[in-house]
């Protein structure tokens, strides 16, 4: 077919460069090309004419790119003296090759992530939500393709009760290399379908203060600074309370109370006879002997999202209101901090924790003012 010569008029080209950059866009996303409407914004030319047979004119070279297959036309209901561009035309390609060709736009190179997203939705053994979330998580390892990676993924159910952590388990999928699932837990709670990613990056570590006399609770706190100054405090503020500072906990942790999943360190400049020391191990392990336990950290919406998440490990914890009430006093005096002034613009906030102090008087306050005010204050 030797090209009519309108086809190569700038308006014409316009419009199905348009339709090719439509196209290009919907292939990065992984999605099918909607219809696009043909209206003023696509197709000025037409829609702006100033002569109804200028109008009639471009109408039928649409119509005749229809009747060569290259697009599909769909409009509203016919009406009586109504011309096909006024009843809400919509278009549709049928020929991609062809319109490729006409405009010299030969099809885009996949991207990678194109590429990832084709070879988990046809390969990664899991349902359609799973795909999904996977297809946003990109792997890439150099001289390995994107369905390699996906094969070795379908083997993550293999290594899910085996006490391995995070590094070996990448390890082992992805030819020696470590560091390929680092930052990866989501992905990989998802294949497993599971809350928590079950192989922990290393243990959590617990430094723990015992005191020398009897035991009434244990009280996890959030900062280093101040479990520091808490196992040195010479007041009864902190007596009988066993103190716990958790470094690496990140999130909803069961593990903190697995063998694997946590390593506990004593003070030496607190008790370290053997049978309190056994005593807390068999509590934190075994998960037989009640004890009280609470949780003081930061008065913002990051400390209280630790201590929800710190109840998913222990049902009884709840907000430290020694420590918290004198931080809530000056809270309300004014002398916190706004959210953007300390780098936590980012925090997001939550309502309930499953304490009934943070959930009644902390987190409302919070709200109210605005503002934060760290542990340290």
């Amino acid at each position: 077919m030797t090209p009519p010569q309108w086809l190569y008029k700038s308006e014409i080209r316009a419009l199905l460069n348009l339709l090719v950059d439509r196209l290009d866009k919907a292939h990065a996303t992984g999605r099918s090309m909607q219809a696009v409407k043909l209206d003023g914004r696509i197709f000025s030319a037409l829609f702006n004419a100033e002569f109804e047979a200028d109008k009639a004119n471009y109408w039928s070279q649409i119509e005749q790119m229809q009747a060569w297959g290259w697009i599909r036309i769909k409009t509203d209901r016919p009406q009586q003296g109504k011309a096909g561009y006024e009843l809400n035309p919509r278009l549709q390609i049928t020929d991609e090759a062809a319109i490729r060709e006409t405009t010299s736009r030969l099809e885009p190179m996949i991207s990678s992530q194109q590429r990832w997203r084709e070879a988990v939705f046809g390969l990664l053994k899991a349902d359609t939500d799973v795909r999904d979330c996977v297809a946003n998580q990109k792997l890439e390892i150099p001289g390995k393709s994107a369905a390699e990676i996906v094969e070795r993924l379908n083997l993550l159910a293999d290594l899910a009760n085996q006490p391995l952590l995070l590094r070996e388990v990448s390890a082992r999928l992805f030819w020696g290399q470590s560091k390929v699932l680092d930052n990866r837990q989501s992905l990989v709670a998802a294949i497993l379908k599971v809350d928590e990613c079950p192989f922990p990056e290393l243990p959590i570590q617990l430094q723990v203060f015992l005191p020398e006399h009897a035991v009434c609770g244990v009280l996890f706190i959030e900062n280093l600074v101040s479990f520091e100054r808490a196992t040195r405090d010479d007041t009864d503020r902190f007596a009988g309370l066993v103190l716990v500072f958790a470094s690496g906990f990140k999130g909803a942790a069961k593990r903190l109370r697995t063998t694997l999943g946590s390593s506990v360190y004593f003070a030496s400049h607190g008790s370290l006879a053997e049978a309190s020391r056994q005593r807390f191990l068999i509590w934190l392990l075994d998960g037989n002997e009640t004890i009280p336990v609470w949780f003081w950290g930061d008065l913002d919406y990051s400390g209280m999202q630790i201590l929800k998440s710190l109840r998913n490990s222990f049902d009884e914890l709840e907000a430290w209101q020694p420590g918290y009430q004198p931080m809530l006093d000056q809270l309300l005096a004014g002398h916190g901090h706004a959210p953007d002034a300390a780098g936590k613009i980012n925090q997001k906030p939550l309502e309930t924790t499953g304490s009934f102090y943070a959930d009644q008087v902390l987190i409302p306050a919070i709200a109210k003012t605005g503002t934060f005010l760290d542990q340290e204050y």
